[in-house]
């Protein structure tokens, strides 16, 4: 247990990369918005300058194992210990920022968009279920950008360039299969019908097990990677 916190405690002194760069990419966009917001009076502006922040956390699940990884080994740290540590780094800044997003949307609404009807936390279908729903929304969808992140690092920790190049190479191939079968069967429609016959809250359940998916992989990867 001293072993995970101490990385804990090794990705934690990395104040910027966690907390002060995501928030400042967040808020600055915000700002931006709002501004354009005052300019244009009397009219509803929705905006997805919120998906930055998720777009970051993502970007620091790919980082984290590169620019921490050997250090941590280097420093007698299990591989274990370190996975695990770096896990719960990643669900608490996936809970904390959640729970940002979510407080700011609860304030946006009550201000009818910040006084000039600006959408930038709360919008429509994501922010219609319940306010436990919401909240869920947020950090499912911070733990799966980061979990998706951490584990193409974690890949290329194990396989190196050469290993992601074949992956790309596989993965274009399967897509591009997938796409014409797709195309060919007409079963369009019928994958557009499913996602609008759910809600944003069913959507976010549905990552869960890939969230827990691409941990386990991970976790396997790190195993036997080299440093």
């Amino acid at each position: 247990m001293n072993r995970v916190s101490g990385v804990i405690k090794l990705h934690y002194r990395d104040k910027w990369s966690w907390m002060y760069i995501p928030a400042l990419i967040l808020f600055s966009s915000f700002a931006v918005n709002l501004i354009i917001s005052f300019l244009i009076p009397n009219q509803d502006i929705y905006t997805g300058g919120v998906s930055s922040v998720f777009i970051f956390i993502f970007v620091a699940g790919i980082l984290v194992v590169a620019q921490t990884f050997p250090f941590a080994l280097g420093i007698s740290i299990r591989r274990t210990d370190y996975f695990i540590g770096s896990a719960a780094v990643g669900t608490i800044a996936s809970i904390l920022f959640g729970s940002l997003i979510f407080l700011m949307a609860l304030l946006e609404e009550q201000s009818n968009g910040w006084g000039t009807r600006l959408h930038f936390f709360h919008l429509p279908y994501v922010n219609d279920g319940t306010a436990l729903e919401q909240l869920s929304i947020y950090i499912i969808l911070f733990l799966y950008m980061f979990s998706l992140g951490f584990l193409i690092s974690s890949f290329a920790r194990r396989f190196g360039k050469k290993g992601m190049f074949i992956s790309s190479l596989v993965f274009l191939l399967v897509g591009s299969i997938a796409v014409l079968l797709l195309h060919q069967y007409e079963a369009w429609w019928n994958i557009f019908s499913w996602f609008a016959s759910q809600t944003a809250a069913q959507l976010a359940y549905s990552l869960i097990p890939f969230v827990l998916i691409n941990l386990l992989a991970s976790y396997l990867f790190l195993r036997r990677a080299t440093v």
